[in-house]
């Protein structure tokens, strides 16, 4: 029996598609700890398989790792089988309709759609850039970009980091709105109403906070390794750099909030 066997039985029992696993929710479900280079090296969480008994673990479970973040103790594992699932319920089915006839319409569409249902695989990878802390740095500052963005505010819960992404059609306005409400904040005697925009993104004027925006061409859409540049304009692509970031942020533990303005 392999120290690995209760990896792949949980593997096996799961339903999700997707899992982001802690190192120590890994350790829990081995009882043992993991070795010091399953902490410090990416190439130990490869899918190689073959003598590698680790590796089978979720291979034979029909996992794969997707990806790692050991500097957060994440590894995100995908499902590679869809065998025993509706869909591929789904897929006999149509096979049969195929067997027995249908018109020529049908049977077209039967015959593209083993293709379409493949998994696929769709990430990001963005660079984010620094602006600084909400409270030092002017509205004037030439470091914002004008036009549609995805920007990110970043606060301390006592020491737990907590994060709000915001997609928004105009970054510029959107941080001066944020400046002229805390201007008006620390000169005090401001109604409640005064502070909207914070108060819709769920923040404390008086607490600490990072502010990082993501620059025109500095996010791609990456579709089972192949990829383009994200456009930024575009209402649908922003939108999904932004609910990628969101999950992306979750998985790693950190409690984020989403706010479209």
């Amino acid at each position: 029996m392999s120290k690995y066997d209760p990896l792949r039985e949980h593997l096996a029992r799961l339903d999700d598609v997707v899992w982001a696993a802690k190192l120590g929710d890994l350790e829990s479900i081995l009882g043992s700890g993991l070795p010091k280079s399953a902490r410090e090296h990416r190439t130990w969480w490869a899918n190689s398989g073959g003598s590698l008994v680790h590796q089978n673990a979720w291979l034979d479970a029909g996992w794969r790792v997707e990806r790692t973040d050991l500097p957060r103790d994440v590894v995100v594992f995908r499902r590679r089988r869809i065998a025993g699932t509706s869909l591929a319920v789904s897929s006999r089915t149509n096979a049969a309709k195929l067997a027995d006839g249908g018109n020529l319409r049908e049977r077209r569409l039967a015959k593209e759609m083993p293709a379409l249902r493949q998994p696929v695989t769709v990430t990001l990878r963005v660079e984010w850039t620094a602006l600084g802390a909400v409270h030092k740095v002017p509205c004037s500052t030439a470091a914002i970009p004008a036009g549609a963005g995805v920007a990110r505010i970043v606060y301390l819960d006592g020491d737990q980091p907590r994060s709000v992404i915001i997609e928004t059609t105009n970054i510029q306005p959107f941080y001066r709105a944020l400046r002229l409400e805390l201007k008006a904040a620390s000169e005090g005697g401001q109604e409640q109403a005064q502070c909207a925009l914070w108060d819709r993104l769920g923040l404390n004027v008086s607490d600490p906070m990072e502010f990082d925006l993501i620059r025109a061409g500095n996010a791609w859409l990456l579709t089972d390794g192949r990829g383009r540049k994200a456009d930024l304009e575009v209402d649908e692509e922003r939108g999904l750099v932004a609910q990628l970031l969101v999950l992306q942020e979750r998985q790693a533990g950190i409690p984020t909030s989403f706010v479209r303005l």
